[in-house]
């Protein structure tokens, strides 16, 4: 014999299967509202499920986890961004200030030796050593780590202060939402990104947040590792070297295009490609294909430096390598013209990027359907001038060549004002 619940279920099945259809109407501007409504309900769900869902695996793990105690703690998530802390570690040892660096990786013998006084802790990558920052005690936590409190990073109760550090030139248009919104501190890039992010904290109802004018550390080791301008990369009778560094994700220039396009420019330039490192992780079919591409050079060095030294031009699309290219080896850059992806921050402000804007004479867009005009844009563009690059870069990055010190200093102000 069929239970109840088993008959309440045929009937209902029934009923479904024998209905027949039933007319209304909704009048637009209803419509509309039930549509943002419903969407609202369902985002705000699936926010808050997936929260619960990481503060669960958060607590389990977080039961066997050794809370730490430090004066100030910088985190790296991955080796790439060694070329950002270092400038500001040594700028902190200089100063004396007691900094523990917790590192997502073990730093073996490859890497440059930490400066004296500096204290190094590894952790687990991922969900365990999320866990483990998330029990950290310290006062003041700086990170290059976006989207605090919003996904996997949480907010440590012991932890006064959080800080977080620009990693490349931005502007806040192709970030994720919420990237920085729960910060204390951002320790801003250059006048537009400080501008942008006054701008989401007013869109979205936040509290200002303290913004210090502090650049890119990692400009600082680029430069001491870029080569005299007056040395040539190449002798003149060799053909001109292109770097293709774009970076990884929908944005993307291969995404976008694929990676034909390439050999159309093995006939007049030397070709070079600098895969994204991320894309290795993130997109390991294209990277094998890259790696296994015919006529080009394919460089994957542990600093972009050596490869962006040789080349003449650059061809990138969101990139920052293209502002390190170009303010750093004052070279001119062609880039893949693209909008911020639905959902990304720079929606917020519409989409536009004043550091392109601003760079237009030496950062020139390209789109994509002009694919095919591409190697005459970059024979172009090597004949054309760049006196002016250095004035406006100086316009666009704050402190450049001594990112690292400014941000040691303001660390060391920011612990003193948590005593």
């Amino acid at each position: 014999m069929v239970n109840a619940p088993r008959r309440v279920a045929f009937v209902f099945i029934a009923l479904s299967l024998c209905s027949s259809p039933c007319h209304a109407y909704i009048d637009p501007g209803t419509g509309s509202a039930l549509v943002y409504v419903v969407t609202g309900v369902v985002v705000s769900f699936f926010f808050a499920a997936r929260a619960l869902y990481h503060r669960s695996i958060e607590l389990i793990v977080g039961l066997g986890t050794k809370k730490h105690t430090c004066h100030l703690a910088i985190h790296s998530e991955d080796p790439r961004y060694e070329i950002t802390f270092l400038p500001i570690l040594r700028g902190l040892a200089v100063l004396g200030v007691e900094t523990t660096y917790f590192t997502m990786y073990e730093r073996t013998q490859d890497f440059e030796p930490l400066p004296s006084g500096i204290a190094h802790i590894a952790i687990e990558p991922g969900m365990v050593g999320y866990s483990y920052l998330s029990h950290l005690r310290a006062r003041v936590l700086a990170t290059t780590t976006p989207q605090l409190d919003v996904m996997t990073f949480r907010r440590s109760k012991a932890v006064a202060h959080y800080v977080h550090l620009q990693h490349a030139l931005g502007e806040a248009l192709y970030v994720r939402p919420y990237s920085y919104d729960f910060f204390d501190s951002i320790f801003c890039c250059g006048e537009t990104l400080r501008t942008n992010i006054r701008k989401i904290e007013f869109v979205r109802k936040l509290p200002y947040k303290n913004l210090y004018e502090i650049g890119v550390p990692h400009y600082d080791e680029l430069l001491a590792l870029s080569p005299s301008p007056e040395l040539p990369t190449h002798l003149p009778t060799e053909r001109p070297v292109v770097l293709v560094a774009p970076s990884w994700g929908p944005l993307s220039i291969f995404e976008t295009l694929g990676t034909s396009f390439l050999e159309t420019l093995t006939d007049s330039f030397r070709v070079v490609v600098r895969p994204h490192p991320q894309m290795r992780h993130s997109q390991p079919v294209l990277y094998q294909e890259i790696l296994g591409l015919d006529k080009v050079e394919v460089d994957i060095s542990k600093t972009p430096m050596p490869a962006m030294a040789k080349a003449d031009v650059l061809l990138s699309d969101i990139s920052g390598i293209m502002h390190e290219f170009a303010f750093i080896l004052e070279k001119p850059v062609v880039f893949l013209r693209q909008s911020p992806a639905s959902g990304m921050d720079g929606q917020l402000f519409g989409g536009l990027s004043t550091l392109q804007s601003k760079s237009s004479k030496f950062l020139v867009p390209i789109a994509a359907e002009e694919i095919g005009s591409l190697a005459d844009r970059l024979a172009e563009l090597l004949e054309q001038d760049r006196s002016e690059l250095a004035k406006v870069r100086d316009g666009l990055v704050y402190n450049f060549g001594q990112a690292g010190e400014a941000a040691a200093r303001q660390l060391s102000e920011i612990l003193a004002d948590h005593d």
